[in-house]
């Protein structure tokens, strides 16, 4: 991007907030979005062969069109798509791509596929062995949202998942946006059904079926791995909003 268009697009996007006009809102985050698709592909062609989404188009609704948050998410991947260069490591691409698919979905998409490269996935026994951990071990990853490619008979592993995986902030949020992408498939009742079986396993592994107990000693700052806590954390909240949907609580 040429520094006169990186120029234009940024005062077009402050004019459509000063302005409230919709209609360059709109196009500046079309523009902006599309050219990420565009940048990616070239940027990382050696991880991905395409992005698919769908094709119904966006459906925010005016609050968040014209919210302060949108305005600086537009403004922050203006930046982002000046800085991607080549060559890109995993743990660059991890993050660019976890990142994007949040934007996509807070934004109102409905569905979003990155297609790798064959040659940028590993096998359940060569991510293991790269995260230096058991393939029951990894299918607890797997299980709490390290991404797994369905590849024919069997399945794969992105190579930036291991990076990603040894990133404290990043972990937990590949693992949230998985679960975030499930629970758009599911009912509620579904949904509660598998946070009851989730709890249960991490009170069985803590022996303790009280999350204040089972972390009385720690907090999420302090733990060399914060997994479990803000699991358990989170899916005591996600238990608690679905129990409100229903009239009742935790």
């Amino acid at each position: 991007m040429s520094e006169a268009i990186y120029q234009y697009t940024q005062d077009q996007i402050q004019k459509g907030f000063q302005s409230q006009n919709q209609l360059i809102i709109e196009k500046e985050t079309d523009f902006i979005f599309n050219k990420l698709i565009t940048n990616m592909i070239s940027v990382f062609q050696d991880k991905i062969d395409g992005i698919k989404i769908s094709n119904t188009g966006f459906s925010f609704s005016s609050e968040y069109l014209f919210s302060e948050k949108h305005k600086n998410n537009l403004l922050k991947w203006l930046d982002r798509l000046v800085k991607l260069e080549v060559p890109a490591t995993d743990l660059d691409f991890g993050k660019i791509k976890i990142d994007f698919e949040n934007w996509y979905y807070h934004l109102g998409g409905e569905h979003i596929e990155f297609i790798y490269q064959d040659t940028y996935l590993l096998t359940p026994k060569e991510a293991a062995a790269a995260l230096g951990v058991s393939k029951v071990t990894l299918n607890k990853y797997i299980k709490q949202g390290l991404e797994c490619v369905e590849n024919g008979t069997h399945n794969k592993i992105p190579k930036y998942t291991i990076e990603v995986m040894r990133d404290p902030i990043y972990s937990i949020l590949m693992q949230a946006l998985a679960q975030e992408k499930k629970i758009r498939n599911q009912t509620p009742a579904d949904r509660f059904v598998e946070i009851n079986h989730e709890l249960s396993e991490l009170q069985l592994k803590y022996k303790t079926t009280s999350f204040e107990e089972a972390f009385r000693h720690y907090n999420g700052d302090e733990m060399d791995d914060p997994t479990d806590y803000y699991r358990w954390k989170d899916l005591l909240e996600e238990m608690n909003e679905i129990l409100k949907l229903g009239g009742g609580s935790i």
